[in-house]
């Protein structure tokens, strides 16, 4: 939501980002890549582009210590999570299924349509643009010695203010969750549905890369949230989520969404959370991309810091499996037998 928010209310910070990096690089062309829920900032963000393109910001000889050409257009996808793996968005821009490639180029050596591409989020074009205005020395002194400037958040949940932050890196999380008016707060999901979760010993720590790095999403949940949906909720969106190219990602969250159906229903022991765990190891040592990599660690991460949230969850271990159905097993043969039984009589 944050990126949304920069290109509807600041597109310009984008729009010059974008320049500064073409004439950076040597590009001509560039792309903004909208996904579908977003198709309605198309027509206002072509007209700002317009509108550079009537200044000569934007064309043909663009007036620089060395004149070059570079224009922009929009793009819209069709909404696929998996479109913010880079390799993926490209595939989606030359028309293709939006699906990760193998890595035997990275974009900036062969990206679209076989020449050197950057990929880049918009928070990141916006602050090359911030950065130039305000002068590299000043950005240099926000922020922290390792990781300097600021970091815009996307925030939502049990708060009183939810919406969108810009802080300094280096802000301890207890005092974003004070800024924020977290209500009781105990489960963060931080960094999105792909990133870590955070319990109560880790607000102490700083947000920046000497404590804990951001992408950016800030979900609080307070103590009287039950976790389990929570965590069961990810798990299902990316079975949905998943492009399906590769068995790990594919196969691997289905059966770790499954497993949760177990533990759900009470069904589960203790070898289905050494499953959980095993099972998330193939997933992110031999996915194809980010997606598949990063699935499971909101779940292996709540498993670490809230493990009795799984365990109370757990059948008896008296050996009885609850979760075999012997009627259920046996229905079909019941079925046959009643209705050989019924032929006799």
């Amino acid at each position: 939501f944050k990126d949304r928010v920069l290109m509807q209310k600041h597109p310009e910070l984008l729009i010059e980002g974008m320049i500064l990096a073409a004439y950076a690089v040597g590009a001509s062309e560039g792309f903004i890549y909208l996904r579908a829920e977003y198709r309605y900032l198309k027509e206002s963000l072509e007209k700002i582009i317009d509108y550079y393109r009537q200044y000569n910001f934007l064309g043909k000889n663009i007036p620089a210590k060395e004149p070059f050409n570079f224009d922009i257009s929009v793009h819209l996808g069709a909404g696929a999570y998996v479109c913010g793996e880079e390799t993926a968005l490209i595939h989606s821009l030359e028309g293709k299924r939006g699906e990760p490639g193998t890595k035997e180029f990275f974009p900036v050596e062969k990206g679209f349509l076989g020449k050197p591409t950057v990929v880049n989020n918009v928070e990141t074009l916006c602050a090359v643009t911030r950065i130039l205005e305000m002068g590299v020395e000043k950005w240099l002194d926000l922020g922290t010695e390792k990781t300097p400037g600021t970091k815009v958040f996307s925030v939502s949940g049990d708060c009183e203010k939810p919406g969108i932050y810009e802080i300094e890196w280096g802000m301890k999380i207890k005092d974003f969750l004070q800024l924020i008016g977290a209500k009781n707060p105990y489960y963060i999901l931080f960094n999105g549905y792909s990133g870590n979760c955070l319990s109560p010993g880790d607000f102490d720590k700083n947000i920046s890369g000497e404590g804990i790095t951001s992408g950016g999403a800030f979900m609080v949940f307070s103590k009287e949230r039950n976790i389990l949906p929570i965590i069961h909720n990810v798990c299902r969106f990316f079975v949905a989520e998943s492009c399906g190219i590769c068995v790990p990602c594919r196969t691997g969250n289905y059966l770790l969404n499954k497993k949760l159906d177990k533990i759900v229903s009470g069904n589960a022991n203790a070898s289905d959370l050494r499953e959980i765990r095993q099972w998330s190891q193939i997933i992110r040592t031999n996915s194809r991309c980010g997606l598949g990599m990063m699935s499971s660690n909101a779940l292996i991460d709540t498993l670490d810091k809230f493990p009795e949230v799984f365990e109370e969850h757990l059948s008896s271990h008296n050996g009885f499996d609850k979760s075999f159905n012997l009627e259920k097993a046996t229905s079909e043969y019941d079925k046959i037998i009643n209705e050989i039984t019924s032929d006799y009589e």
